[in-house]
């Protein structure tokens, strides 16, 4: 009934897929498990013991393929008619985490399920992952703000997925792939439902890598709406609404004065151990603008 779908690249996931498949043997219905490396270098061969567990497939891919394509690649290859959807950087945390989704299957959802991000105590403190820990409780473990799909942890209809076409235009860089399948599955006529079935997040990026990749986000999502072939993403996207804003009203050389000014005390309390989530909302903000005032 299950395909369980893990695109990997350069993580030892293991033990993910060891807990995965004790719970849905335990369930008694028919599964899968497809892990894909994707241009993988690092951790293959310590992965590799999980080719000799039952309804297992590793799957080595020598090119780099980037998360947008993987995404589309993956449900080619599966056979089940739900597609659990699995980031090789997550842990199981509840023991009734199969169960739970094959709760949906059996009834024949048709929904597009998320079943979103655990929550770590108030105690783990990292001060080199600080700013990943504060938006991971602060943004992404509240249901209430993140409403788009997720494909950390998610299970979608198979023949609903295998409705998608690959956007050859897609921007490369970081983000925002989820965000667009979700519209895409959206515009098919979708529901995408959150559910309280949380994976752990153990992939941390250090606090310089997420400024980082905040950057290169912001300018993918400003290529999307470029492009013309996304107009949901100005609402899906509160930065990007926020910014549209600002650009409507001409005050982009404020924003663009005052980001300056203020920039590097920013980056210091964001690369700090106490960052605020206010300092990282500006911080997109400002560099939004300036991935717009380039890609004019």
């Amino acid at each position: 009934m299950l395909s369980v779908l893990i695109p990997n690249y350069n993580y030892n996931c293991l033990a993910l897929v060891r807990d995965l498949h004790k719970q849905l043997q335990e369930s008694a219905e028919v599964f899968e498990i497809l892990v894909f490396e994707d241009g993988s270098t690092r951790c293959v061969e310590d992965n590799s013991p999980m080719e000799q567990l039952p309804h297992v497939r590793h799957i080595v891919y020598k090119e780099n393929r980037g998360r947008y394509r993987m995404r589309f690649l993956m449900p080619t290859l599966a056979r089940f008619p739900y597609l659990l959807c699995i980031d090789s950087d997550a842990r199981v945390v509840r023991p009734d985490f199969i169960r739970k989704y094959l709760s949906y299957a059996k009834a024949g959802t048709k929904d597009v399920l998320v079943g979103g991000l655990a929550s770590r105590p108030e105690t783990v403190q990292d001060a080199g992952h600080s700013l990943r820990l504060a938006y991971e409780r602060e943004r992404e473990s509240r249901r209430d703000i993140k409403k788009g799909l997720s494909c950390f942890n998610c299970m979608i209809p198979a023949a609903m997925m295998r409705k998608l076409e690959v956007d050859e235009g897609f921007p490369e860089g970081y983000g925002h792939e989820d965000m667009v399948i979700g519209l895409e599955l959206k515009r098919l006529g979708a529901k995408i439902v959150q559910i309280d079935n949380p994976l752990l997040h153990l992939g941390l990026d250090t606090n310089a890598a997420m400024l980082d990749k905040s950057v290169d986000a912001g300018r993918v999502l400003w290529a999307l709406y470029r492009s013309g072939r996304y107009p949901a993403v100005a609402e899906e996207s509160r930065l990007l609404h926020a910014y549209l804003r600002i650009r409507r009203m001409g005050l982009c050389w404020l924003l663009d004065l005052t980001y300056g000014a203020v920039r590097k005390r920013l980056r210091k309390n964001l690369l700090s151990e106490d960052p605020r989530m206010r300092d990282f909302d500006f911080f997109r903000l400002g560099e939004m603008s300036r991935a717009a005032a380039s890609l004019k």
